[in-house]
């Protein structure tokens, strides 16, 4: 019973961590950036052969395929992807013996700098754990990953029912546009209507302030002045002279009985 409690606990733990390094991929090979396809696949130099890598055990959106169309975060990915590695130091590690698919492509683990580039583009949501096969060494800390990419709804988890649970790939339909996180708008901020100046009215038979125009700016006396202001004007007038204010009470040829008042500066 004791053995079998020991031999339990030691199926758990490799269950969850992997292999040794040694038993379970190669050494790592560095290799040289050469440019993208995809968010998926990166041609590379080893040595003097440009080889194509397919990262192991991610997946993100279609965009070279002739036979679909692009699919949203396609684009986005393989220009994440490209700037992650232009100027990085890169290596790559195979998981097991079987080094290539169907399509000639390498499949590998790739290193940026040693930190490991499949993870990232599942950190980053622009992938999602996909296409397992028997390469699996790190098949949990990848589903780890992504499990906090969904959990922040993080691109490709922004859109709702896109990433395909129940299979592989991503479930896409052009007739029916997919609308992208996009920032909030900011709200304009509500300006405050100024209150309309109120009309001044001139209160007739008064002498007045306001210039008429046409009118001359100057007058030689009070009978050439009235044509054009009967009443007279006052002190705060342009035409205003002091030799046709003989009174000195701030008003210039205006009618007799008349007063200057605080108010006629307006008038």
């Amino acid at each position: 019973m004791k053995h079998l409690k020991i031999f339990t606990i030691l199926l758990l733990l490799f269950s969850i961590y992997p292999a040794s390094e040694s038993h379970a991929i190669s050494k790592k090979i560095p290799v040289k950036y050469v440019s993208v396809v995809d968010g998926d696949t990166v041609r590379v130099k080893q040595g003097n052969k440009v080889i194509t890598l397919r990262m192991l055990l991610i997946d993100t959106p279609e965009s070279k395929d002739p036979k679909k169309p692009v699919q949203p975060y396609a684009v986005e990915a393989g220009k994440y992807l490209d700037s992650y590695l232009r100027n990085a130091k890169l290596t790559m590690q195979y998981d097991n013996n079987q080094k290539k698919d169907r399509y000639g492509r390498h499949l590998v683990y790739l290193y940026a700098n040693n930190r490991l580039v499949n993870d990232e583009m599942v950190r980053s949501g622009y992938a999602r754990v996909g296409y397992i096969y028997s390469q699996k060494y790190y098949l949990n800390a990848l589903k780890k990953t992504e499990s906090i990419a969904k959990a922040k709804k993080l691109r490709i988890w922004s859109i709702p029912g896109y990433v395909n649970t129940r299979g592989e790939g991503f479930i896409y339909n052009p007739k029916k546009p997919v609308v992208k996180q996009a920032p909030k708008p900011v709200a304009k901020k509500a300006v405050a209507k100024k209150p309309a100046a109120k009309k001044t009215v001139t209160k007739a038979g008064y002498p007045t302030s306001k210039y008429r125009k046409g009118a001359p700016k100057s007058f030689k006396n009070c009978t050439a002045m009235k044509k054009y202001y009967p009443y007279g004007v006052t002190i705060h007038h342009i035409s205003y002279a002091k030799k046709h204010d003989r009174d000195k009470d701030k008003l210039a040829c205006e009618a007799t009985k008349i007063s200057y008042q605080a108010w006629m500066k307006n008038n």
